[in-house]
């Protein structure tokens, strides 16, 4: 997925501000520089690190890249 892609999916602003939470918590940007950034850019540096796993409605789940095998290997899908 890309920025623009996941940006799309962000339907609602609390969305967009839980993404700059999480740049801020994980020292990926300091405060005043993602004051500034767009949406997209905030998704382009989000993206840097997480992966998408799951786009609904009102939810998004993220997991860092470098935690993919685990999420893989205790995830199961059910499907039709």
């Amino acid at each position: 997925m890309d920025a623009r892609t996941l940006e799309s999916k962000m339907n609602y602003l609390g969305m967009e501000r839980a993404a700059r939470k999480i740049l801020i918590d994980e020292k990926l940007v300091i405060p005043t520089e993602v004051a500034i950034m767009t949406c997209v850019e905030v998704c382009d540096k989000l993206l840097e690190v997480y992966e998408v796993v799951a786009c609904e409605d009102e939810d998004i789940t993220i997991v860092k890249k470098e935690d993919m095998k685990t999420y893989n290997d205790i995830v199961r899908f059910l499907s039709r």
